[in-house]
């Protein structure tokens, strides 16, 4: 009675409409008007999957041919074809696409143009859902297992299957052991809807095979700033399929250590951003948390900061280290061991005023693990005067004096020395400034105006920073005279002035060195006091050049100071034969030339024609008195000698010659 009064009420309402409207009446939401079949199940299903198709048929209590039944399909909630009239005549399939997931409005014309019959327009909605291959993540375990995790939110449940074992639920985000049976390469995570048990997404992974455990290695620690910064570890031996984390020592953590962060396996160095101070160890596990191991070596931070005052820079630590570590300091890259223990560091004395430095610190820690700290540089400051320089007064072959200081360490760009000269008694003046780092000064006074009032030298440096230092010793350069000591010049007097150091109580140690035209020392003499005379000068030379070279007084190991150069000039000495007898006989059958200092020479000798007979430039060359090949012709000839001294002065004698029988 109740259907029949439903079915009266609504062919009333519908000729109602109808009557009014001249339109179809639409029936939202009637769930007992048409039903959604799925196709490859035949089974009625309330929602839509994408890419597997249904179709639809209208309920059986309706009684209407399926000839004249239309169906339609609309993306959205509620939404009509125009005109009432869905396209599709049965039979109809409709496959969702990926383009309409979320809800679509399927419509239903029932078309009855029969006696009586009524054109009623239904409509209903349905859910579309997706079905993409849901995300896990699989990790093998040494214990015959593996850790599976569903990261998916696709799907309202899931389920696993290892190989072609039995599936078994597995809850979202909840990671799972499950066991590996025998021979199982793959892991197959399905998804499911519960509103529509025929849509579910499936994904595969391969096992990966687990490498055999290692016991991790953590070799180094090395802070970029002081902390908090980045650290940068040197670790080793993380196969895949492993789980690594940092840790750091933490007496209220379980077991004393507290996970920093994970390490991705195959790392083998690893940036530690905001590096905490502290101890830190490398921890090893697998996924189902049965082979824990931590690494051998436990490393603890080693920061690095630094101040200056009074021309030393302490270095100061913050070392989480043990009180057995040893430590390398480096200045500049270079290895330095001449560090005072101060409390908190280290001090460096050995630094330079307004210079910059950059220390870093290597500390080996028990186990073998290194801990190296950030570079840190600082530049010294101080008001202290820098320490009093030494000065080396020595004259260069040009006969100037060269004054070079001589210092501890080199100066900075910024420092200054300023020289001084006395002479004649006289007070010290300035004599010159230099602003370049431990450059010399030259004076180019002449030599006899300086052997007249002998000169003394001393400097004083102004560092960076303005502070002058003490002034330097005075030092004065040895003065060196020669002179002919017999009238041939066989012998030669040297006389000189006292050579003083830097350190006048030292004596000074005399080498009188004989020099060749470019400088090259022929041979050394060892003398003393302030005078000598060589007995023995060199034979072949017309001039003899001398000089001095002067140690101890104070100078340096391996450093010396020479005197000017002082020169005996000889004269030249030619004998020439006024006859000669090239008979044969073995008794003066050669002209030749003799003398002394006779070198490069040209000796020409010509006839009575003025033809030239003979030429000869070197003593090993005589005339036997042949012209071009003939017999030696008795007569009278006239030789020409030319020959440019080492002084410089042109020596030239002529003469004459004749052959005898």
């Amino acid at each position: 009675m109740k259907l029949v009064n439903r079915s009266f009420l609504l062919l009333l309402l519908c000729l109602l409409a109808s009557a009014a409207r001249g339109q179809c009446v639409t029936m939202p939401n009637d769930l007992t008007a048409f039903k959604a079949i799925d196709v490859a199940t035949g089974t009625e299903v309330a929602a839509f999957c994408v890419g597997r198709g249904v179709r639809f048929e209208a309920r059986p209590n309706r009684s209407i041919p399926a000839n004249l039944l239309y169906y339609g399909v609309l993306p959205g909630a509620g939404t009509v074809f125009p005109g009432c009239s869905p396209p599709n005549p049965l039979p109809y399939t409709y496959t969702p696409t990926r383009a309409e997931v979320g809800m679509v409005t399927v419509s239903e014309l029932a078309n009855d143009t029969r006696v009586g019959g009524i054109t009623t327009y239904y409509i209903r909605t349905f859910r579309v859902y997706d079905t993409p291959a849901p995300a896990f993540t699989i990790a093998p375990c040494p214990s015959g297992s593996a850790l599976v995790t569903v990261t998916d939110a696709t799907y309202d449940s899931y389920t696993v299957q290892i190989g072609a074992g039995p599936s078994a639920a597995i809850t979202r985000n909840l990671a799972t052991v499950v066991p590996l049976p025998a021979g199982a390469t793959s892991a197959t995570v399905t998804g499911h809807y519960l509103a529509n048990d025929v849509c579910e997404g499936t994904s595969t992974q391969a096992i990966a095979p687990l490498l055999p455990p290692q016991i991790p290695t953590f070799t180094r620690l090395e802070l970029a700033a002081p902390l908090p910064s980045t650290a940068t570890l040197t670790v080793g031996q993380l196969p895949a399929g492993y789980r690594y984390t940092l840790q750091l020592a933490d007496a209220s953590a379980p077991g004393g250590f507290r996970t920093v962060t994970s390490i991705p396996a195959g790392s083998t160095t690893f940036a530690l951003p905001s590096a905490a101070a502290g101890c830190y160890r490398l921890f090893r596990d697998d996924f189902c948390g049965t082979s824990p191991a931590p690494s051998a070596t436990i490393i603890c931070t080693l920061s690095l900061t630094a101040t200056s005052a009074r021309n030393r820079n302490q270095l100061l630590l913050s070392d989480a280290g043990s009180p057995s570590t040893t430590y390398t300091v480096t200045r500049n890259g270079s290895a330095i061991t001449t560090l005072t223990p101060v409390p908190g560091g280290l001090e460096d004395a050995n630094v330079q005023c307004g210079t910059a430095y950059t220390y870093q610190i290597t500390a080996t820690q028990p186990g073998g693990g290194v801990a190296v700290s950030n570079p840190f540089t600082i530049t010294t400051v101080s008001a202290l005067p820098p320490a009093q320089p030494q000065l080396l007064a020595s004259f260069n072959l040009n006969n100037a004096v060269v004054l070079t200081p001589l210092l501890a360490t080199p100066l900075t760009a910024g420092s200054s020395l300023r020289y001084h000269r006395a002479s004649g008694g006289q007070p010290p003046v300035t004599f010159g400034r230099v602003d370049v780092s431990g450059a010399g000064i030259r004076d180019s006074t002449d030599l006899a105006e300086l052997r007249a009032s002998p000169p003394c030298y001393s400097v004083d440096l102004t560092d960076v920073c303005g502070n002058v230092s003490p002034e330097s010793a005075s030092t004065c350069p040895s003065l060196l005279t020669a002179s002919p000591a017999s009238p041939d010049g066989s012998s030669a007097a040297l006389t000189w002035t006292a050579f003083t150091g830097p350190n006048p109580a030292i004596p000074a140690i005399y080498v009188l060195q004989r020099l060749a035209a470019d400088g090259t020392v022929l041979s050394p003499v060892p003398v003393s006091g302030n005078s000598f005379i060589d007995l023995t000068p060199p034979t072949d030379r017309q001039v003899l050049r001398y000089r001095l070279q002067i140690s101890g007084a104070g100078l340096p190991p391996g450093t010396f100071s020479y005197s000017n150069l002082a020169t005996v000039t000889r004269q030249l000495f030619l004998n020439i034969p006024t006859a000669f007898t090239p008979n044969g006989d073995g008794l003066n059958d050669v002209l030749e030339v003799k003398g002394k200092y006779l070198n490069n020479y040209v000796f020409v000798v010509v006839d009575r024609n003025g033809q030239e007979v003979f030429r000869g430039t070197q003593r090993s060359k005589t005339w036997d008195g042949t012209i071009r090949g003939h017999a030696p012709v008795p007569g009278a000839y006239v030789w020409r000698f030319q020959q440019t001294g080492e002084d410089g002065k042109t020596f030239t004698a002529t003469g004459a010659v004749t052959i005898l029988k």
